[in-house]
């Protein structure tokens, strides 16, 4: 009950508010101001009543005198009206100051001089004065100006001998004195307690600020804290992809050159089968840390996207190449549905590809004997042309209830899934995000037992949402006959089982290796042999890749050259920014390598005179 009848000032806020301006409630100190000054307007002109009732009941005549008095304490109800119509808070402030001297002087005339129990009033006056106008000095100062002007006057007419009217006996005045003292404090300490609220709930006001002040530095200092576990998140996946993929290198290079050699020459069937392990195991490490550093680097937002235009046809050409082993391992068709006048795309082809092998490899491992379909196509929307690559399977399919967690990071639909299946729960949520990174999005349709669709809608063309970068590859109908072209590759790396394997690969691909160790002697060695291409580490003694190519780039004999990163540093804006055609890193995927290599270095190119494939390459060793 007491909760109830419990009274406070800001019950009545919402009345006081609607009586002062937008304007005068956008600064605080104003606002509060102005509900003091409301405050005192509409409780002040009872407690000033109840003096004029009481000399109505004395005086046995009244007068003008009385009228003009109790006229001037009723003409304060209309102030809140005038404040909120003109807005002139500081105008009626010293009007009504100006109005209560001329009322306290007008009563202590009228009603007993300089013994008139209207002068108690006159220490309420500079008290609303400056609870009204606040610090300003100007205001401040006419109202002292107002009280001393009336006192002024008053005493002149005291001093001059002149008499004051006697509407009531002095006597008679002892009661109304009483009263009017009693009214002066009420007014004060209504007043008082009202500017007491006010500067609690400041003070309150003062110490939410500091608790939150208190919070923002302790959300700053988690936030710094996130930002360095963060850093050194990034910074330990940057020097353990160094450290995996320089030994996953070996593996899968060493493996795939035994395993072809193992078939070639008709080896032990069980061996062979052991090398395939090896290079599949080296080959999905491989993509498992691709996958989680890529992630890594979205969830940082520190993926970077390369705009380049790209062939459709030849996009799908990689995607079945690269598909088609996968299907097969489970039984399964592949078809590939073309659409009309697919042309040219813009974007960043390496991202969207591996986008779509993600959702090839999935719908690969997740059907057995059946069919999985590849359709792309071109579509136009008012935004512009848009691409559409959908993945159908015949597979096991997808319960509703699990569609909504798909994408979520090492999730996968059902937990025996990854125990007869594999997998991390990675690709999705990666193919996701890569997609959204690229303006686009990938969606879902499923139903359990009938297999699943994933469809990647973004635009044909980014050149509005990613750095602007075309890479004009003078790109040639490859033709057969590899073996016969002799064009030489130079690779600088400072590995020596790297340039082992690139010399295997490159030879057996009908290219002319001449490989070097020391990148000192690397400018020297290329204005020698004249290479058609230049493979280039970054992480070398001496002599880094990038100021490599940075020399290579300011030889007049070796601008034209392109130049081929291959190395386990991951910054491919800096290579093409420096002017590499191609940016891969280790380990690379022979097919990926060959195919960058035909790009650049078209068969039959070269000049020089076909030799057998099995004559030693150049080497240039330090």
């Amino acid at each position: 009950m007491r909760s109830r009848l419990r009274l406070s000032p800001e019950m009545i806020y919402p009345l006081l508010d609607w009586f002062i301006p937008p304007a005068l409630k956008a600064e605080r100190g104003t606002h509060q101001r102005a509900r003091i000054f409301l405050v005192s307007h509409f409780f002040g002109p009872f407690l000033g009543h109840t003096i004029t009732v009481y000399l109505y009941w004395l005086d046995p005549h009244p007068s003008y005198g009385l009228w003009v008095l109790a006229s001037a304490i009723t003409i304060y109800w209309a102030f809140p009206w005038l404040l909120k119509r003109t807005g002139a808070f500081t105008t009626l402030s010293l009007i009504s100051v100006a109005n209560l001297v001329f009322m306290i002087l007008w009563g202590c005339y009228h009603y007993g001089g300089l013994s008139s129990p209207f002068v108690a009033w006159l220490v309420v006056v500079p008290l609303l004065a400056f609870l009204y106008l606040g610090p300003a000095l100007i205001p401040r100062l006419m109202v002292l100006g107002m009280i001393a002007g009336g006192v002024g006057i008053f005493y002149l007419f005291y001093a001059a001998g002149h008499s004051f009217p006697e509407h009531v006996p002095l006597h008679a005045l002892g009661g109304i004195g009483i009263v009017s003292t009693i009214s002066a404090a009420v007014y004060v300490s209504m007043m008082a307690l009202y500017y007491a609220n006010i500067v609690a709930n400041q003070s309150e006001l003062e110490r939410e600020v500091q608790n939150h002040r208190a919070t923002a530095i302790k959300l700053r200092e988690a936030k710094d804290e996130a930002e360095n576990a963060n850093l050194a998140k990034s910074e330990f996946l940057a020097k353990m992809s160094h450290e995996l993929r320089t030994p996953l290198n070996a593996v899968i290079g060493y493996s795939e050159m035994l395993l072809e050699d193992a078939e070639s020459e008709g080896g032990d069937t069980q061996a062979v089968e052991d090398l395939g392990k090896i290079n599949i195991s080296g080959k999905y490490l491989l993509s498992l840390i691709t996958d989680v550093l890529d992630l890594s680097k979205i969830e940082a937002g520190k993926m970077e996207l390369f705009n380049e235009r790209f062939d459709l046809d030849r996009l799908i050409d990689d995607l079945t190449a690269a598909a088609q082993p996968l299907c097969t391992r489970n039984g399964n068709r592949l078809v590939v549905e073309r659409g009309d006048g697919l042309g040219d795309a813009e974007g960043d082809i390496t991202k969207l590809r591996q986008a779509a092998l993600n959702l090839l490899s999935n719908a690969a491992k997740f059907t057995k004997d059946g069919e999985v379909t590849l359709s792309v196509a071109r579509e136009a929307t008012p935004g512009g042309d848009c691409l559409r690559i959908a993945v159908r399977d015949t597979g096991i399919g997808i319960a509703r209830e699990n569609l909504r967690k798909l994408f979520q990071n090492f999730s996968q639909a059902e937990a025996w899934l990854s125990n007869k299946y594999g997998g991390t729960g990675l690709g999705l949520a990666l193919t996701q995000k890569l997609c959204r990174l690229m303006g686009g999005d990938v969606m879902v349709e499923s139903e359990l037992g009938q297999g699943s669709c994933f469809t990647i809608r973004l635009p044909a063309s980014l050149a509005r949402a990613v750095q602007r970068r075309e890479l004009d590859w003078a790109a040639e109908p490859v033709q057969d006959g590899g073996a016969a072209r002799r064009d030489i590759i130079l690779v600088v790396d400072d590995d020596p089982a790297v340039l082992d394997l690139m010399q295997r690969v490159l030879v057996k691909e009908g290219f002319r290796p001449v490989l070097a160790d020391d990148p000192g002697k690397a400018v020297a060695l290329a204005r020698a042999v004249k290479p058609s291409v230049i493979v280039l580490d970054v992480l070398m003694p001496g002599m880094n890749g990038w100021e490599l190519l940075r020399a290579i780039k300011a030889d007049a004999e070796l601008d034209a050259v392109p130049v081929v990163m291959l190395t386990v540093v991951d910054d491919r804006r800096t290579g093409l920014a420096l002017g590499a055609v191609e940016h891969l890193v280790k380990p690379v995927d022979r097919d990926v390598l060959m195919r960058v290599l035909d790009r650049v270095c078209p068969r039959g190119k070269a000049d020089q005179p076909a030799e057998p494939t099995t004559s030693k390459p150049m080497v240039a060793n330090a």
